[in-house]
């Protein structure tokens, strides 16, 4: 049997919490951030995180330049 491993490392997750600590902004600020469809979500089952990549993403868009 072989088995096949991906170059590609894992994705990075994060809880609305951590995201809010990291960013200095509360939770009901990433929460609506959320809702309002700027900042993308995984929900997995119940509980909401989001990716590293994601954070990243939406950080750049929101840079002043």
């Amino acid at each position: 049997m072989s088995t096949q491993t991906s170059s590609k490392p894992a994705s990075v997750f994060f809880t609305v919490r951590e995201v809010a600590e990291s960013v200095r902004l509360s939770e009901r600020q990433i929460r609506r951030l959320i809702a309002d469809g700027d900042l993308a979500v995984h929900r997995i089952g119940r509980a909401v995180r989001i990716s590293a990549s994601d954070l990243e993403q939406f950080l750049r868009r929101h840079r002043k330049k």
